[in-house]
């Protein structure tokens, strides 16, 4: 395999809080490689969103801080550059689709000048040729009649409808990485098939490298090829797709995918449930952050972190007792 168009190494982002700091992202590893799609998964304060601002160096600082690791994207630590030179890269060479189209779209601005805002910040173009490429890039991502549309404000286009311009702007210039930040929430099952669809499309179209932030196993099993477990802020399991999905190794993928419902669920009977809580990040537990939710749990995960090793399925796991392959998951 080619070498990774983006690769995180040790990544640790963490901010202050009054009660001490806290660790959202702790050494986090992961590789993207060129026309791949890489999923993203775990519940809500894991650190998905973190470790994507992280890369484009978004997070306000203070109170965030990356402590440690390298970013580094084909070849260069973003981490070791200047501001002028991550402006030159966001937004260019890696975009990014945040969650909420509504609030990441200027109001008061017209569509189609938000997008030429976009070209004109890394592009030399006459307004005229702004215009052009604009209305290409609202064809391409499905938007109809895109002379009318680009004179329309975000208010008078549907949800579906605003997330395709958020799209159109983050491929404005070509980019080497794109970053979907839950690119289908609030939207409706309909509109959310036709939004991955419609990345897949591009994907392929443009040889894009896709990082994927979700919550939902379901479009990673359709999107993506390899998948990144996040838990607590740390990587428990990583491989591709079809490797975890037929083997989940650590104890949190398994309970993960035994909470999707499945053609035998019968109507009315109760989803199974991860017991517990995350734990306290400023005051992170020794050893394993999972084992006081573990029904695996052993001596050693109380005194001892894992790290990613080799698993008996073929990908990585940390795990002290991971789940043996064939097991029921639960």
């Amino acid at each position: 395999m080619t070498s990774p168009v983006l690769a995180l190494r040790g990544l640790r982002t963490s901010f202050d809080t009054p009660r001490g700091r806290l660790p959202a992202v702790d050494r986090v590893d992961l590789d993207l490689f060129a026309g791949e799609t890489l999923g993203v998964v775990g519940e809500s304060g894991c650190g998905k969103s973190v470790t994507a601002l992280s890369i484009l160096r978004l997070l306000p600082m203070p109170p965030a801080s990356i402590e440690a690791g390298e970013i580094l994207f084909e070849g260069r630590n973003l981490l070791a550059l200047s501001d002028e030179e991550m402006r030159h890269i966001r937004g260019n060479r890696i975009a990014m689709i945040f969650q909420e189209p509504m609030t990441s779209l200027n109001p008061v601005f017209r569509i189609g000048d938000q997008i030429s805002e976009a070209l004109a910040v890394h592009r030399s173009l006459s307004r005229t040729e702004r215009l052009a490429r604009t209305l290409e890039l609202l064809e391409l991502v499905g938007i109809s009649e895109p002379r009318k549309r680009a004179r329309d404000y975000p208010h008078q286009l549907s949800g579906g409808m605003r997330q395709r311009v958020m799209i159109a702007m983050a491929l404005a210039n070509d980019p080497a990485v794109l970053i979907a930040d839950e690119p289908t929430t609030a939207l409706d099952v309909t509109i959310q098939a036709q939004i991955l669809e419609l990345l897949e499309q591009l994907k392929s179209r443009f040889k894009m490298a896709v990082l994927l932030i979700t919550h939902d196993l379901g479009i990673v099993a359709e999107s993506a090829e390899r998948l990144a477990v996040l838990y607590a802020g740390r990587v428990v399991e990583t491989g591709t797709v079809r490797e975890i999905f037929a083997a989940p190794q650590h104890p949190y993928t398994a309970g993960l995918l035994a909470s999707l419902p499945s053609p035998r669920t019968r109507p009315g009977e109760p989803l199974h449930v991860i017991p517990g809580r995350v734990p306290d990040l400023v005051s992170r537990p020794e050893g394993c952050s999972f084992r006081e939710r573990c029904a695996r749990a052993l001596a050693v995960c109380a005194s001892r972190d894992p790290a990613l090793a080799p698993s008996p399925a073929g990908h990585l796991v940390a795990c002290h007792n991971p789940v043996p392959p064939g097991e029921a998951r639960a």
